[in-house]
This record gives structure tokens, C-alpha cells and sequence, in this order.
């Protein structure tokens, strides 16, 4: 019977690592801290294998043949993938795999009940796993990696009750289908508040996160189910907030424990709010802890409505991201590549005209747009990325928006 032996939730945000040195000083020193505590409980529980769930942020699949999971067989895990290491701005990492705990999880999920995609060859990785990666420094360890990159952001979006059901059965999974002794870690990547792509693309809801954070060291799973809802969620950041589940994927499988949280951080160019809960396996909760009031739900999500798959704009994206040389055509001859895409005059027109907000309502997909902001106007951490963020929004907006002035500054773990 294998047992997990570490969880945790953390955010991996793309800034963290090539806009960390910019950020003041007590953010740093909270990213910091916040990553070396859990690398000294991670070697500390002396796991065989990590099991990372994170968001695969439309960098693997197109949008309409899109899985809800993603799991990485390979036997070496290596990142960041080519395009997105210009945006992260960090360096070239890997990670050893263990194809045997990723056919025993493909096998085991999809004995459940629960349909599972896989793929042998190394996967495209972007801030998802870099960024925990990277801070955990992984490559200096002998602990082998399982990627499991999950749908956040394609509808139908995932529930909060499917994604601890995941969670559930990866608990059975790992005690009756892998080897006895086996040790097992377990980390939810992602989140928290923000909206990428959107015209909100600078603003981090602090409270959200606070409650948020606060619900996930508690314990008090009923609580969770109850009211970490997709509208809730897209309210605080529509398509990127919902990157939590990671955390519900984990913390169905341990069961209601009690987590340490770490301090808050909130900086405005991580265009994300900042914080990790290390959860103790130790001991199951008795009571609950008290969590502040998350407010109410007042908005419906409206972001992904007009949605349309079948765009040609779609393949477009993902086609410059994939393919350095057309990349590099697109830049200099755009009119050229488009002409091998089947758009429509309009789809056409909006690209041309920069008109994010026409784009969109045709039912271009938003994370695609920040990608394609990016693929025009600049991919460079910080500057680059930003100008092309600020062109973006000032589009969706019809108007020249300043950036969210946010509530900066480090808020103590309660």
C-alpha cells in the first residue's frame, strides 16, 4: 500500500520567477520563504514520487478537442517549453519521470470512472510546473515527477464536487494500485485570483484569496463544497481563478486536514494573488476552523459565453506558439500566414484591426487572446509582456485604461 506522505497547494504565477527581482522587497522575501518552507517539508517527507495537478493553460491541446486531464508519462519531464521561456524569463530545467505511477494513475482514473488522457512524449510546460519546479529546485533532487495538467479554462468548466471526486478516487488509486512503500507527494498548482486575458486583467481579489486560503487550511471540506463555486470563482477572475481546483483535486484526496498557510502577497505585476497552504497529514480534523465570511456572489460569468471552438483563430495561436518559424513569418508577413487559415472576413478583420473585444465577441477564446497579445506585440517578461497586457485591455475596454491600482503589500498568515 503506497501512502502520501506531503500536500500542498501553491500559485505559479509566470512572474514569480522573471519579474521576482523587481518586485519590493517583503513580496520577495514572501516568495522566498514561502517556497523554502515547503522545500524543507517536501524533503522532509522523503516522497518517491511528486504528483503535480496544475492548469494546462491552452498550451497543449487545441480548444475544440480539448481533455479535462492531461497526464505526462514521460520518463524525463523538460521546461519550460520553447515560447514561454521568454515570458517566465528562467532558465531550462529537468526533472526525472516515473511512467510506471503515470500508466498506474491512467489506468487507475480511468478504472473509475473517470476519463483520462495521456501522453508519452514530454508535454509543453509553461509557468504550470516551471514555476513550482524551478522554486522547489526539483532537478537537484532524486524525487521523480507525474504531471497532471488539467482543464481550467475550456467550457464546460470543471465543478467543485467532480474535481474532490478526482481527488477521492486518486486516493484509491494510490493505495490499491501502487506498490506497497511507495511515497507519495502530492501538489495543487495554481491560482489565485486573477483574470488572464480579460479586460481585468491587472485586478487580484484580495479577499477572495484570503478566504480562499483560510477555507483550504480549515479543514472544513463540507464548507468547501458548499461554496468555492464556479461562480464564485470566475467572479473573482474569469478563466484563471479556477485554477484552485487543483487544490480541490488534492485536498479530496487527503481528506479534511488542517493546512499552515503562508503569508499573503499581493503585487500588481504578478497579475495574481500570492499565497500556499501546507496541509498537515499527521491527524484528521476534529472541528473545523472558523473561515471569514466570503461575501456574496453578485456577478454571472460573462467572459466565456460567446465561446465558439471551431474558430480558425483558434489554430492560429496555437500554431505560432508551436512553430518558431512561422512564428517568425508572422511577424514580418502577416497578411501572408493568415491567408492559410480558413476566418471568417470578420474573425479576419479583428485580427487585423488589433480589436480584441470584436475577436472576443465572435467566440475567440480570452487566454488565447492574451496569447496572441503577446505574439504581436511583445513575449518578454516584464516590459514586453505588460505593453502587450496594456494593449489588450485598452481594446476590450474601447478606451486607454490605467493599470489596476491594487492593494499592494504582504498580509501575515492569521
Amino acid at each position: 500500500m503506497a501512502e502520501i506522505v506531503f500536500a500542498a497547494g501553491v500559485p505559479h504565477a509566470p512572474g514569480l520567477i522573471g519579474l521576482l527581482d523587481a518586485a519590493p522587497a517583503d513580496i520577495q522575501s514572501v516568495i522566498h520563504r514561502m517556497y523554502a518552507d515547503l522545500r524543507t517539508a517536501l524533503l522532509a517527507a522523503r516522497p518517491d514520487v511528486l504528483i503535480i495537478f496544475g492548469n494546462d493553460h491552452l498550451a497543449n491541446s487545441r480548444p475544440r478537442a480539448y481533455p479535462d486531464f492531461l497526464i505526462g508519462m514521460a520518463p524525463v519531464h523538460s521546461g519550460p517549453y520553447e515560447w514561454y521561456r521568454e515570458w517566465l524569463g528562467c532558465r531550462n530545467y529537468q526533472v526525472k519521470g516515473n511512467p510506471a505511477v503515470a500508466e498506474a494513475l491512467f489506468r487507475g482514473f480511468n478504472r473509475r470512472g473517470h476519463r483520462m488522457h495521456a501522453q508519452r512524449e514530454n508535454l509543453r510546460f509553461d509557468d504550470n510546473v516551471s514555476i513550482p519546479s524551478l522554486h522547489l529546485r526539483l532537478d537537484e533532487t532524486d524525487i521523480t515527477v507525474v504531471p497532471v495538467l488539467q482543464n481550467c479554462t475550456v467550457p464546460p468548466l470543471p465543478q467543485t464536487d467532480q474535481c474532490y471526486a478526482i481527488g477521492q478516487s486518486l486516493a484509491d488509486v494510490i493505495a490499491n494500485d501502487m506498490p506497497a512503500g511507495l511515497r507519495v507527494a502530492l501538489l495543487g498548482s495554481g491560482g489565485l485570483s486573477h483574470e488572464p486575458g480579460g479586460a481585468r486583467y491587472w485586478y487580484i481579489d484580495k479577499d477572495f484569496d484570503l478566504w480562499f486560503m483560510e477555507l483550504m487550511a480549515s479543514g472544513d471540506h463540507a464548507k468547501m463544497l458548499a461554496d468555492l463555486t464556479v461562480a464564485r470563482m470566475e467572479q473573482s477572475g474569469s478563466g484563471g481563478t479556477l485554477e484552485v481546483m487543483a487544490w480541490v483535486i488534492v485536498a479530496g484526496a487527503i481528506g479534511p486536514r488542517y493546512g499552515t498557510q503562508s503569508d499573503y502577497a499581493l503585487h500588481t505585476n504578478f497579475k495574481c494573488g500570492i499565497g500556499a497552504v501546507l496541509w498537515d497529514l499527521t491527524r484528521q480534523v476534529g472541528q473545523p476552523l472558523a473561515v471569514r465570511d466570503p461575501g456574496p456572489v453578485t456577478t454571472e460569468p460573462t467572459l466565456l459565453t460567446a465561446f465558439d471552438p471551431s474558430l480558425a483563430s483558434h489554430d492560429l495561436v496555437q500554431d505560432l506558439k508551436w512553430d518558431p518559424a512561422l512564428r517568425a513569418r508572422f511577424a514580418t508577413h502577416e497578411a501572408e500566414i493568415l491567408d492559410r487559415y480558413a476566418l471568417r472576413p470578420d474573425e479576419r478583420q479583428a485580427i487585423e484591426r488589433r480589436d480584441f473585444r470584436s475577436l472576443y465577441d465572435i467566440g475567440f477564446h480570452p487566454y488565447l487572446g492574451g496569447q496572441l497579445a503577446r505574439l504581436i506585440y511583445g513575449n518578454t517578461a516584464g516590459k514586453g509582456a505588460n505593453f502587450a497586457v496594456q494593449k489588450l485591455v485598452d481594446s476590450l475596454r474601447g478606451q486607454a485604461a490605467d493599470s489596476f491600482a491594487a492593494d499592494e503589500g504582504v498580509t501575515a498568515k492569521a
